[in-house]
């Protein structure tokens, strides 16, 4: 099987989702309800957890790339092209999109998992959404019009969006740099927020993310065919295909990220019926309003260029200025969500 190396796309993707599903439902952690637990209440017990996370993908990954092991600057999160209007506003619509339907990518696909009728619609919106916003209409029209008339390009012998590139500094640097702000959050609110199960399950989370850019950019590369960019974990890349199949029928071709997806929700499933918490439930709540959030998470995925996942978990590891400003925006989008909905109720 593992004679051919992109076997490697299907088994690695399928195993680190299962794996990744494991820890998100074992752990529970949510984006959504990380920032909307600091907004409300202050809590900052998830946010330790995602910032665990932050620490473990960016440190593995980065040591990866200075090693020379992969080359993370061959990613779609690091090239010539930094798109800002299209992931402050995609990320920003993500972010609302996720409160509004209950749960970011991750947590949306565990709950469907446990037969949740709330995820699965929000699930469907999300792909089919996502899929005309990339195909179809005048979403795909504007979105390409953004990326050409908005995105600032890189020009020179510099062609790389990455952190230590853009200022000219050792990538070493600025990897001490981040490790140090991160390592500073979790001490400063470790003695009244602090989980070790939160921090632990985090931290296998971030490992994942340097998995997948091992088993993408070393096991799956064939020295005979043409060279293939090294990817990572995303859930709204395999949404929008998935909503493709279903507005033309066209199967999408399996990858590393149509694998982790169907890895993730297998286990996922697999938990919740050998736990016997599988059930499918009625819709609690406004039907509208989950739509709503489902459509604004494929909009927002598609323009943003990556859900929490792949562009909080696998474009941050990569220290792309984009990715970072995406994250931002989907952190500032939930948390403007969470306040609004608070004086609705």
């Amino acid at each position: 099987m593992f004679e051919d190396p992109t076997n490697w796309l299907i088994i690695g993707g399928l195993g680190i989702g299962a794996l990744f599903g494991f820890f998100v439902r074992q752990s529970g952690l949510c984006l959504v309800g990380a920032v909307s637990n600091i907004s409300l209440i202050r809590d900052y017990r998830y946010m330790l957890g995602f910032a665990a996370a932050a620490l473990f993908a960016i440190t593995s990954s980065q040591l990866l790339e200075l090693y020379e092991i992969v080359d993370l600057s061959e990613s779609s999160y690091r090239n010539d092209s930094i798109d800002w209007v299209g992931v402050v506003f995609g990320g920003m619509l993500f972010g609302i999109g996720a409160t509004l339907a209950g749960g970011d990518a991750a947590k949306v696909v565990a709950l469907a998992a446990k037969g949740s009728s709330n995820a699965w619609i929000a699930l469907l919106f999300f792909a089919l959404l996502g899929a005309v916003a990339q195909y179809y209409g005048f979403l795909n029209d504007l979105r390409i019009w953004s990326l050409q008339n908005n995105s600032y390009h890189l020009t020179g012998t510099n062609l790389d969006a990455g952190l230590a590139p853009l200022f000219s500094v050792p990538k070493w640097v600025v990897l001490v740099a981040v490790d140090i702000l991160l390592i500073g959050f979790i001490l400063r609110f470790w003695k009244q927020h602090g989980d070790v199960q939160l921090v632990v399950s985090g931290a296998i989370l971030g490992l994942t993310v340097a998995m997948a850019w091992y088993v993408t950019g070393v096991l799956s590369v064939d020295e005979f065919a043409e060279p293939r960019a090294p990817s990572a974990m995303t859930v709204s890349g395999p949404m929008i295909r998935f909503g493709n199949l279903l507005v033309s029928g066209d199967i999408p071709a399996f990858s590393f990220s149509i694998s982790f997806v169907i890895g993730f929700f297998a286990i996922s499933l697999l938990l919740s019926l050998i736990t016997k918490q599988f059930k499918f439930t009625k819709v609690e709540g406004s039907v509208g309003r989950i739509a709503l959030g489902g459509s604004l998470m494929g909009i927002g995925g598609t323009f943003g260029y990556g859900c929490n996942i792949g562009q909080g978990y696998s474009g941050l590891s990569t220290l792309s200025i984009e990715s970072i400003i995406a994250v931002v925006a989907i952190l500032v989008g939930i948390h403007l969500t969470t306040k609004y909905l608070e004086k609705q109720t």
